[in-house]
């Protein structure tokens, strides 16, 4: 497998097809193939692009799509903007809306040109083109998501839903206004603590001033303090003009490194099938020659190393669940530092009668990302090597127990649901904040200005740091719990499956031994061939 992404998933594939032969013609579940090949046909990378409204968001995807009439509306307000997904399809063109109950609405193309979405109902637009310039990025997913403007809840979701499946963000600033306001800050900010690949690209370029380069460069100055040294691709774009070929030379980039990851990921997961179906041919055919008492012999060692396995890891679990208590009260303390931290900024907030809601999520969200990758990822990465160690430790002659973790989706899936979790609950436990906001407010004409400071300082460690601290500790221990389960749960199916597949194999020789000894030498010879057949399938995926 020395061709480029794209040729490795072709072949990814076929694997898969003749493996799925193999395992049909001796009765093995195909179901977990069959799953892996409708993910791999779905898998999509996605580039968000964000930016406040009238940014020229909409125009610049319109832009890219080249066509003479627009797909997206550019003239929607913060009622009707949803997330519009648009990938490549080699079909026909088709848009579905999804609402957040579940259903959802198809539309052909010039009945989404006057569609008006309720933002409050539905989650977003998926958009399916039979498009050249997508056809350039098949496996990336161009999402256009809503402005600035329809609240720090909905821009937060764009990072939070996104974020995993996600290789790169694109921030829209237009050339007519390219002030780095907080709100662009605080993103820029979170999106370099996950080391997401950052472009920023200048919309509306035709509308330029002409101190456009000293602006410019005042813009990239203001970036550097909420990025510092991180790099950023920069693009020029105007969707007057047509311009858009920086931004294209990026997205088809991202489609290069996308083909790779995708092929490396799905290649282990391949692998790891291929084991399966190595382990039951292997059992099958030393156990032709087995006796009855040898076989029963071999049933047992399976069952003595199911039970050891099992409690090897009941073992290693418990060891983790205390781990994570530790690891819980960690964060927590994390977040309380950096409330603290930040308590001169919220004071002089409502000195100034400024709502602190928008910047106490924005230090929450950031110090929960930056704790859990420092201690509890770490943790997580330590503990499923713990457990690779435990299942490869136990065998039964031949027969290995193989387990492919994809550490990196794990953690970066982790520690978006977590850092979304803790948010949700934040933003809806925030009601105390407006109370105290309102009440001192009150008292900011008052002369003791220092007496008024040392008031809000005492409400904010007294009555806000609390309740953010219970809000926030009470759902990092419920997601993390949940993510700790789900992670152990597909560890248990994964065991599951192998342990029934070599059951099957045992069972199967009990069968064949009722079989005359020439059936037994065909299926030798079949057997033969078909681990042949599975050897060059691995050295495929090698």
């Amino acid at each position: 497998m020395k061709n480029g992404g794209f040729a490795v998933m072709k072949e990814i594939n076929a694997a898969l097809e003749e493996l799925k032969n193999i395992n049909a013609s001796y009765g093995i579940d195909i179901d977990g193939i069959s799953r892996l090949q409708a993910e791999m046909s779905a898998a999509k990378v996605c580039t968000p692009i964000i930016g406040k409204f009238s940014s020229g968001k909409s125009a610049l995807v319109n832009t890219l799509l080249g066509y003479s009439k627009r797909i997206l509306r550019e003239d929607i307000t913060p009622e009707t903007a949803i997330p519009a997904e648009i990938v490549y399809t080699d079909s026909e063109d088709s848009i579905t809306v999804i609402k957040n109950d579940g259903t959802y609405k198809q539309l052909n193309v010039d009945e989404y040109r006057t569609y008006e979405a309720d933002a409050n109902t539905v989650k977003s637009a998926r958009i399916e083109l039979r498009n050249s310039f997508l056809e350039k990025i098949p496996d990336v997913m161009i999402v256009d998501m809503p402005g600035f403007e329809s609240g720090f809840e909905l821009h937060n979701k764009a990072i939070d839903n996104y974020l995993p499946q996600s290789l790169a963000y694109i921030i829209a600033i237009p050339a007519d206004d390219m002030i780095v306001r907080s709100s662009v800050g605080n993103i820029l900010k979170e999106l370099c603590l996950h080391d997401m690949p950052l472009c920023v690209v200048i919309t509306k370029y035709d509308k330029r001033n002409d101190d456009f380069e000293v602006t410019f460069q005042k813009m990239k100055e203001s970036l550097k303090r909420f990025v510092g040294d991180r790099e950023i691709t920069y693009c020029k774009t105007s969707s007057f003009t047509g311009e858009a070929e920086e931004l294209e030379e990026f997205l088809i980039k991202i489609q290069d490194e996308s083909q790779d990851i995708l092929a490396l990921k799905y290649k282990k997961q391949a692998f790891s099938l291929v084991e399966n179906t190595r382990n039951y041919l292997i059992t099958t055919l030393k156990g032709s020659n087995l006796s009855e008492s040898e076989l029963d012999e071999k049933e047992e060692k399976l069952q003595r190393q199911k039970s050891s396995l099992e409690g090897k890891f009941s073992k290693e679990k418990e060891d983790f669940d205390a781990e994570v208590e530790d690891c819980i009260e960690e964060i927590k303390s994390d977040v309380q530092s950096a409330l603290k931290a930040e308590e001169s900024t919220f004071v002089a907030m409502i000195l100034n009668n400024q709502k602190i809601n928008e910047q106490l999520n924005s230090v929450v969200r950031n110090a929960v990302t930056v704790s859990i990758k420092k201690r509890f990822i770490p943790r997580v990465e330590k503990y499923l090597k713990r457990i690779e160690k435990v299942f490869k430790s136990e065998s039964v002659g031949d027969i290995n127990f193989s387990f492919v973790f994809d550490t990196y989706k794990i953690s970066k899936g982790m520690t978006s649901c977590i850092v979304a979790g803790v948010a949700t609950a934040l933003v809806s436990g925030l009601g105390l904040l407006g109370l105290l906001t309102g009440f001192l407010v009150k008292k900011i004409n008052d002369k003791r200005r220092e007496k008024v400071k040392q008031e809000i300082s005492e409400k904010l460690n007294t009555e806000v740091f609390p309740q953010v601290l219970r809000e926030v500790g009470e759902n990092i221990e419920m997601k993390i719990t949940k993510q700790v389960k789900l992670v152990n749960t597909s560890i248990e199916e994964d065991f599951s499956n192998q342990r029934e597949t070599l059951e099957k194999a045992m069972a199967d020789l009990r069968q064949q031994m009722k079989d005359e000894k020439t059936k037994k030498e065909n299926l030798a010879v079949d057997i033969n061939e078909d681990l042949e057949r599975i050897e060059r399938i691995e050295n495929d995926l090698r």
